[in-house]
């Protein structure tokens, strides 16, 4: 878009430089054509105010040619930010899906791993504790036997 905005920046330029070119051009040959006439009073400031009317109407017609080119290229340089911006959301959203997808993924593996554990820690349990129930049962049988010897 930077090359698209220099590329207009530039168009612009050359555009205004024409124009100024083309108005001084058209201010020197109504002070030519004046020195050249000799008519004096009334007629002559015909004459000047005719001029300079078609001076500021070709600098109004620049001056609109130039305005409706900044806008073409404000349209153009609109379009193309709100296409960029549509871009990047479509990626922020993508890099978000997948973030959460990783997200749901690990939680998921986290939650299996617990149950897993939880599972261990159960089996272990109930083994240790009939473990526990057979030691004691031994312990009773060994004192017992202890005693009555």
């Amino acid at each position: 878009s930077q090359l698209e905005y220099n590329k207009a920046q530039e168009r612009r330029r050359r555009v205004q430089e024409d124009h100024g070119r083309l108005i001084q051009e058209e201010v020197e040959n109504m002070e030519r054509e004046l020195a050249q006439e000799q008519t004096e009073g009334p007629q002559r400031e015909l004459q000047v105010l005719s001029k300079e009317r078609r001076i500021l109407v070709l600098q109004l017609e620049a001056l609109r040619t130039e305005l409706q080119q900044t806008e073409q290229d404000l349209i153009q340089q609109h379009n193309t930010h709100q296409a960029e911006m549509h871009c990047l959301r479509e990626e922020s959203l993508q890099v978000f899906r997948v973030f959460r997808d990783v997200c749901e993924e690990q939680r998921r593996m986290s939650e299996e791993r617990y149950r897993t554990v939880l599972l261990e820690a159960v089996q272990d349990a109930v083994y240790l504790s009939a473990q526990n129930q057979q030691l004691q049962v031994d312990n009773k049988e060994l004192t017992k036997g202890h005693y009555t010897s």
